[in-house]
C-alpha cells in the first residue's frame, strides 16, 4: 500500500481549516508552520490536531505536497518565501496554489517554482470554507494538476480547467463575474429604490416576479459586509485580467466601481444582516445622506 504523502497546509484560516479537517479525517499527516501565526490560528491549530512544525523551513523539509491558502495579495509572497526555504533542502513537495490569483500572478508563481523543477499546480476554491467538501469545489489546472486530482479526488468535489496554468484563475474569476456583477446590479438597483422611497415595494415585486434570482440573493447578500472589500479587489483583479487580454471588461469595472461605492458609504460598515431584507434595510441610510 502507498504511503500518503505529508501534506502542509498554509495557513490554517477559515478555508484552510476545513480543508484540513477533511484531510486529517482520511488519514493524511497535516502540517504548518505556526511561527509568527496569530492566536486564533495558533488555536485551529491545536484544536485540529494539526502538527505545527513550527518554522516555514521546517514544514518545506517535511512536505510531500504543499496546499498555500493564504490570499490572493499574499500568495506570491508566500511562495517567494517557499522558494527561499527550498534552496535549503533537497526536498522537492509538490507546491499547489489555491489562493485564486489572476492569471498574471499565477504564471509568476508558477515560474518561481519551474526555475528549481518544483512541480506546481494552480488553483481556485469555489464556494464558502462552510460548504466543504459537499458543495464547494476545487478548481485545479497545470501541467501537474493530475497529481492533485488523483491524490484528492475522493475527499473533495474537484474541477480540472486543463493544462493552461492560468484556467484556473480565469475560471474563478469568470465565474466571480456572473455572481458578484448580479450583487452589483442588486445593490445599485437598491440605492437608486432607497432615494426613491420605494426600497421595501421593489423588494417584492423582485421576490414576487424573480423568484430564482432572488434565491441566490438570499445566499449571498448578506455576506457582502464582511467580504466587500476582498470582492472589490478581486473584480478589479478580473477586470485588469480582460483588458490585458483586450476583451471587454465594462461590466467587472462596473462591479468593482459598485462595490467601491457601497464600500465608501459604509452603510454595511459594522453590520451582521441574516438576510436580504436586513441588507437592505441599510441601503436606506443612504438615501438619507
Amino acid at each position: 500500500m502507498q504511503t500518503k504523502p505529508v501534506i502542509a497546509l498554509l495557513f490554517p484560516g477559515d478555508m484552510g481549516t476545513q480543508i484540513a479537517k477533511e484531510l486529517i479525517k482520511n488519514n493524511f499527516k497535516v502540517i504548518t508552520a505556526g511561527e509568527g501565526r496569530s492566536s486564533r490560528t495558533l488555536q485551529n491549530i491545536q484544536n485540529l490536531g494539526i502538527h505545527d512544525a513550527g518554522s516555514l523551513q521546517n514544514v518545506v523539509d517535511q512536505a510531500g505536497v504543499i496546499l498555500s491558502l493564504t490570499s490572493p495579495e499574499g500568495s506570491l509572497q508566500l511562495a517567494e518565501n517557499s522558494i527561499s526555504c527550498l534552496k535549503n533542502t533537497q526536498n522537492r513537495p509538490v507546491y499547489v496554489d489555491l489562493n485564486s490569483n489572476t492569471p498574471a500572478s499565477a504564471l509568476s508563481i508558477e515560474k518561481l517554482f519551474s526555475s528549481m523543477n518544483i512541480q506546481f499546480v494552480n488553483g481556485a476554491v469555489m464556494g464558502a470554507s462552510k460548504d466543504i467538501p459537499d458543495t464547494a469545489t476545487l478548481v485545479v489546472s497545470g501541467k501537474y494538476r493530475n497529481l492533485f486530482i488523483d491524490l484528492f479526488s475522493e475527499i473533495f468535489k474537484i474541477k480540472d480547467a486543463g493544462e493552461k496554468t492560468e484556467a484556473a484563475s480565469a475560471y474563478k474569476l469568470l465565474f466571480s463575474m456572473v455572481n458578484k456583477g448580479m450583487n452589483a446590479l442588486f445593490f445599485e438597483t437598491m440605492t437608486a429604490a432607497a432615494h426613491f422611497g420605494i426600497l421595501d415595494e421593489l423588494n417584492e415585486s423582485l421576490e414576487e416576479f424573480l423568484p430564482g434570482t432572488y434565491q441566490d440573493l438570499i445566499k449571498t447578500t448578506p455576506t457582502y459586509p464582511q467580504h466587500i472589500f476582498r470582492r472589490i479587489d478581486e473584480m478589479n483583479g478580473l477586470a485588469e485580467m480582460l483588458r490585458e487580454e483586450n476583451l471587454p471588461n465594462v461590466i467587472a469595472s462596473g462591479t468593482a466601481a459598485t462595490f467601491e461605492r457601497v464600500y465608501k458609504s459604509r452603510i454595511l460598515e459594522n453590520e451582521n444582516p441574516k438576510s436580504v431584507i436586513e441588507t437592505l434595510q441599510h441601503f436606506k441610510k443612504s438615501a438619507k445622506k
